[in-house]
């Protein structure tokens, strides 16, 4: 029944598999929240790690992660869209039962560090996947939209992940909760066996798997200004969990509820909006677009600096939330008009890692700015701000200069 309710589409503004996709990217990071966020707090209070060791861990899950993501583009692009989905929610599910035992028989923590390293690659594997099966299907005027769909959904599942594993660990221990995570992460791996078709068209050509093939993505000059740029604006919008927490609560004075509260405003606006909002900028000039975002993400960092109400901080919030919905699905949809189809996926992966390394190195950067000028928000926020300025400048240049209208 299932399958003839996809089979007919009733959502047929777009191919029934990118609301597949949707659907699986909701559930899949449904699922990888529910517990992963939990492990660093697993740690810390059951293990007796020292936070620094364990920023340590997750500094070198993003360096891992980041490069893991350009390599699966290009096992994508080689056997296609569908098998690496498979055999990543497979090898995923494996590693959380894995994870499950070892916590229960209290396994040495570098084991344990291993399996989750291991873990939290594999899951991220899937995105640029994700990303690169809907370049496949949408057509061209609908990318941005398309894109959008994709980010809500997933955003729906990051936010709601958290509160159920939060939930959970009141009457669970850590072990049941990553077995009940394993369980909810077999449900899209059940859709994409059954339901989801493969989007990669047949072809004699074969990409080779490799550092030559990476040359070829490094040589795309426009490509590389473009994920140059992209970094320095994710460096500044990578603060929301670090630096913000820090800042709002050391030194605004805010209570961790009203810190938890800008987070969730931040997560029902880009539940509520993320698409609408694509269907708006999808009519628009696309470098414009990013320009837009770049600086309504400088716009609500410098409004930190004068934090002194938690009104004020909304206010930021929202400049921040709205730099998000504003950038992200153009973002992705600029990717797929500069990758050549045959390395789509490598493209994808090459973003994916940018996007990684810009958030992992966020709160690196923000940590530097308080413990340099603890008493000056100004310098701290002003510091952070300029990265988004400076994207918003990048954008116009490289637009002007590189960018084109849609070549493929």
């Amino acid at each position: 029944m299932i399958k003839l309710l996809f089979r007919k589409n009733p959502f047929g503004y777009f191919p029934s598999d990118i609301w597949l996709v949707t659907v699986i990217g909701m559930l899949n990071w449904m699922g990888f929240s529910i517990g992963l966020p939990f492990f660093s707090l697993y740690l810390y209070q059951e293990r007796g790690i020292p936070m620094t060791v364990i920023g340590l861990i997750i500094l070198l899950i993003g360096v891992v992660s980041a490069l893991s993501q350009v390599y699966g583009g290009m096992l994508t692009d080689r056997f296609g869209r569908k098998p690496l989905l498979v055999w990543s929610m497979v090898l995923s599910c494996i590693t959380f039962i894995v994870l499950t035992f070892l916590i229960s028989a209290l396994a040495p923590v570098w084991l344990l560090v291993i399996i989750f390293i291991a873990s939290y690659v594999l899951m991220t594997l899937i995105r640029p996947t994700l990303s690169t099966v809907v370049t496949d299907l949408a057509e061209r005027d609908k990318l941005t939209k398309a894109y959008g769909l994709l980010k809500a959904g997933i955003n729906v599942g990051w936010a709601s992940g958290p509160a159920i594993g939060g939930y959970l660990l009141t009457i669970v221990t850590y072990e049941w909760l990553f077995g009940l995570a394993t369980l909810t992460a077999l449900i899209p791996l059940l859709i994409t066996v059954f339901l989801l078709h493969e989007s990669l068209e047949n072809s004699d050509e074969k990409d080779i798997i490799g550092i030559k093939n990476i040359g070829k993505v490094v040589k795309n000059s426009n490509f590389m200004m473009y994920i140059i740029i992209t970094f320095l604006l994710l460096i500044g919008f990578g603060q929301m969990v670090s630096t913000l927490s820090v800042y709002s609560v050391d030194f605004a004075g805010f209570t961790t509820a009203q810190y938890g509260s800008l987070l969730t405003l931040n997560g029902i606006i880009v539940v509520l909006l993320q698409y609408p909002m694509a269907s708006i900028t999808s009519k628009r000039p696309k470098y414009k677009v990013l320009i837009t975002g770049s600086l309504l993400v400088f716009a609500g960092l410098i409004t930190f600096s004068w934090v002194g109400s938690y009104v004020l901080a909304v206010l930021a919030m929202v400049m921040l939330s709205f730099g998000e919905i504003t950038f992200s699905p153009v973002a992705l949809s600029v990717v797929s008009d500069i990758a050549p189809k045959r390395q789509r996926g490598l493209y994808m992966g090459t973003f994916s890692l940018s996007e990684t390394l810009g958030h992992a190195t966020g709160p690196f950067v923000g940590g530097i700015l308080m413990d340099v000028f603890p008493n000056d928000p100004i310098f701290i926020w002003g510091g952070l701000g300029a990265f988004g300025l400076a994207a918003a400048i990048g954008f116009l240049w490289w637009g002007k200069r590189f960018y084109k209208t849609p070549i493929r």
